[in-house]
């Protein structure tokens, strides 16, 4: 399970704030807002350069886990206070189609900012659900005023220093509300060495093809981002391996019988080109389904 603090395009990061970090003052009650930031690039300052971002994208078909921890910070302005101060944040459902229980699970409404301290995480688990593969899920948080704090930031705007904020998936300049976005994309990578007419040494791609793959070869959707040049993430040689290990469990499972056959998205037996070249009388061609194989 993947734990995010700050989210950092594909890569995640955990960084905590200075507790001495100039903070804003106002007269009046303190102004509670969610302090979220991250960048593309896992460089510069995180409390004086990253964007504080409308956002949190959870991309499952970017990483092999099925689950992702988020920590999401809420800070408040001020000085810092020697008593505790309790806030909180719930889900607007007007804005949210994420399923609790099934999307997502370890969402509590009740926060404290604690005394001597001016932030807090709101903490919850994003879990991938099939639906994630067709379409974004969202989830928006809402802070809530009380006799500690106002939410005076409707239109926020970061130092002219930082940098600018990711806009893929929407833009709200609230800062009392996060959302949280999360999907199953897979897409075939530049370094696939395979056909749509079922051969090459990893065959026809398919997004369930690619993760089981990732799985039993231990590899990352990173490892094959590209297959040419002298940076190649996925060079032939690797390639050639990564097909002769797959091609190993699919032979595997499909000598133990008819039920633990392993089939691709459109029902056909899943197929690499190793298959082929270490199955001898057992191996099957491209697209070849359970009652074609095991008459």
């Amino acid at each position: 399970m993947k734990t995010f603090r700050y989210i950092i395009g594909l890569i995640v990061l955990s960084a905590f704030a200075s507790c001495e970090k100039e903070t804003m003052t106002f007269e009046g009650t303190d102004t509670l807002y969610f302090d979220v930031r991250w960048a593309i690039n896992d460089w510069g300052d995180p409390e004086k350069q990253w964007a504080h971002q409308y956002y949190s994208p959870v991309e499952f078909g970017l990483i092999n886990e099925t689950d992702s921890t988020l920590q999401l910070r809420v800070r408040c302005t001020g000085t810092i206070k020697d008593y505790d101060r309790p806030f909180i944040v719930t889900v607007n459902a007007d804005s949210t189609n994420a399923i609790a229980g099934e999307d997502y699970t370890g969402f509590e409404e009740q926060h404290v900012i604690k005394a001597g301290e001016q932030y807090t995480y709101v903490t919850l688990t994003m879990h991938r659900t099939e639906r994630m593969a067709s379409e974004n899920v969202y989830l928006q948080l809402q802070l809530h005023s009380n006799e500690y704090f106002t939410l005076n930031f409707p239109d926020y705007g970061d130092h002219p220093d930082n940098w600018d904020p990711e806009t893929t998936y929407g833009s709200n300049q609230d800062a009392s509300v996060h959302k949280v976005v999360a999907n199953d994309y897979l897409v075939r990578p530049g370094g696939w060495y395979g056909l749509d007419t079922g051969y090459g040494l990893f065959g026809k791609f398919s997004p369930t093809k690619f993760r089981l793959m990732m799985e039993i070869t231990n590899t990352e959707v990173a490892d094959y981002e590209s297959s040419q040049g002298a940076g190649a993430t996925m060079p032939s040689g690797r390639a050639n391996a990564i097909s002769d290990a797959f091609a190993r469990y699919l032979l595997e499972q499909a000598a133990k019988g008819r039920e633990y056959a392993v089939l691709d998205e459109d029902g056909t037996m899943m197929f690499c080109s190793y298959v082929t070249i270490l199955g001898g009388s057992q191996a099957w061609a491209p697209f070849t389904t359970l009652d074609e194989y095991y008459r």
